[in-house]
């Protein structure tokens, strides 16, 4: 199978689980504690915006100058524009940050639905898992700067700079989440390394949708679930392109 077919694939059975109870319920988690977390802030935000919006003139009248309204153009409207730009900049954001601590429950809805034939895994232990998100986080840190530095000299080309950058990001760590469940740490960076194309490739898709408002909340979700589906198949193929037959991940 090609790895185009692959991808395809894989985020097709993804879209159609997203509907699910297991996977709106998991949304509406990550949602529910992004707001506890940011609402007082947002809260706050909205407040001083609307205070400053109330307080400042549309218009002035100055000699010789008469009627001047640019000051209208940045306060008239300000609390819509705060709160865009805080759910833009910090609550879409840290949805998606707070959606990384649900993906193994993502796993888990994927398999029980289209692999119940697999063995359970041995669970990892929490400080394991939090220090795997932990490096994550640091080598996105690393990326996203040096993508940032690129970005300067890129032009035109800059955002396929992020796209490429966050491409990297999501298909390393989705797909190592996935693959460390079923295998050991040095093999799953093996087969990581093995398919690094590939995952690649679907992570830029994935990092296109991350740009486009209320879909960029299901990325993580769906991603982590079309990894999940990529995983099973690569080693039930050997990899794209691949016509070997072996039985399913024990």
């Amino acid at each position: 199978m090609s790895g185009l077919a692959l991808i395809g694939g894989a985020l097709g059975d993804a879209l159609r689980q997203l509907p699910s109870a297991a996977f709106l319920k998991l949304l509406a988690g990550a949602l529910a504690v992004t707001l506890v977390v940011t609402g007082p802030f947002l809260a706050l935000f909205a407040a001083i915006a609307w205070l400053v919006e109330l307080l400042t003139p549309a218009s002035l009248s100055l000699p010789w100058l008469g009627e001047v309204s640019f000051l209208g153009v940045f306060t008239q409207g300000l609390v819509s524009k705060t709160a865009w730009v805080f759910w833009t900049y910090v609550m879409a954001p840290l949805a998606i940050a707070v959606m990384g601590l649900f993906l193994e429950s993502v796993v888990e809805a994927v398999e029980a639905r289209h692999y119940p034939a697999l063995a359970p895994v041995r669970r990892r232990p929490w400080l394991r898992v939090l220090g795997q998100a932990l490096w994550f986080f640091l080598l996105m840190l690393a990326v996203s700067l040096g993508a940032l530095i690129a970005s300067l000299f890129a032009g035109f080309l800059a955002p396929l700079v992020f796209v490429a950058a966050n491409g990297y990001l999501i298909g390393r760590e989705y797909y190592e989440t996935v693959a460390l469940r079923r295998l050991g740490e040095a093999e799953a960076r093996r087969r990581t390394r093995q398919h690094l194309p590939l995952l690649w490739a679907l992570g830029a898709v994935l990092a296109v949708a991350l740009n486009l408002p209320w879909v960029n909340l299901a990325v993580p979700l769906v991603g982590v679930a079309a990894y999940t589906h990529l995983f099973h198949r690569l080693e039930a193929t050997g990899g794209p392109g691949s016509s070997a037959t072996r039985s399913p991940v024990r």
